[in-house]
């Protein structure tokens, strides 16, 4: 048994049956069928229980595969780490942001490809529970989100925090010509809020302070991908309050932003990783890069 075979058994894991197996490993099902049962054999052990539509991992294939994934990720990091002792920038990137930060990296990416063009990035979006999620299945290398997460598991980097504003379509906009808004004014429209799948996030923090003021929001939707709340307010759907890095420019012509008059917290965008993972060149510059600015900690060894 090799570490191709220990990936073949992951993959037959996560996915659920052989079939599916089969289809993401670009491989025939007999084949993987039959790779699995020379594992069961080799271990004297049944790994997956398969007895018509029936299909169930087995203590010991459990057993199995939380072994197998840590040793393909110790297997990568190391190739990862042995290959970049001459010190060059190469190989993939992979980062993970929530929408309401993505417009804090699109100035440094592209800084970041020209100095070093060798390097692929690969981008992947979704709210601060599903980037987390990317970080422990080694989908990504860092994470740009919104705090707080489990500091305990990651390094964190804290970036320049972010204020808070209200978006409205252009038209409604027009009513405020002082460019700000009062949340009694806000609690008028209907509101559109970002929300994390799970945990404390930006939903909680804007219901909070309506709450503070004594006051009962009209929230019509609740969704965690910024970007799609933007589109939503731009048809007139209702108003949003969001961190203003969750603002892009492809949106400057849809809608406005005005600035809230009661004091609002900052909102803490931060790049984390995990402390059990090695970070590679390529990641490391880029956290670099973001770091050109005042923060919190530098990059640790």
């Amino acid at each position: 048994m090799d570490m191709k075979h220990l990936h073949y058994f992951c993959v037959i894991v996560e996915e659920g049956q052989i079939t599916k197996a089969a289809r993401t490993l670009n491989m025939a099902q007999p084949p993987l069928s039959q790779q699995l049962k020379n594992m069961e054999d080799e271990l004297g052990v049944k790994l997956i229980y398969r007895e018509g539509k029936k299909w169930e991992v087995t203590e010991a294939g459990y057993t199995l595969y939380t072994r197998a994934k840590r040793l393909l990720a110790e297997m990568e990091d190391t190739c990862r780490e042995i290959g970049e002792f001459e010190n060059k920038v190469t190989g993939t990137l992979s980062i993970g942001t929530s929408s309401a930060c993505m417009s804090l990296i699109t100035e440094q990416l592209s800084r970041f490809h020209q100095d070093f063009p060798e390097v692929y990035v690969k981008i992947g979006h979704g709210d601060t529970h599903h980037l987390e999620e990317l970080l422990h299945q080694n989908k990504v290398d860092l994470a740009l989100l919104l705090l707080p997460v489990d500091d305990k598991s990651y390094h964190t980097i804290e970036l320049e925090g972010v204020s808070f504003v209200a978006v409205l379509p252009c038209e409604w906009a027009d009513r405020h010509p002082s460019g700000e808004i009062t949340l009694q004014e806000a609690a008028s429209y209907d509101l559109l809020l970002g929300r994390r799948t799970e945990g404390h996030g930006l939903y909680e923090t804007v219901i909070r302070k309506f709450q503070e003021h004594h006051l009962i929001p009209h929230v019509v939707l609740d969704c965690p991908e910024i970007s799609t709340i933007l589109s939503l307010v731009s048809t007139g759907m209702g108003i949003t309050i969001i961190p203003d890095a969750g603002l892009g420019q492809e949106y400057g012509d849809r809608f406005r932003t005005l600035s809230i008059k009661e004091p609002f917290p900052f909102t803490q965008p931060a790049v984390v990783w995990r402390k059990d993972r090695y970070l590679s060149n390529a990641a490391r510059k880029f956290v670099e890069l973001l770091q050109a600015g005042d923060t919190k900690k530098t990059v640790p060894e």
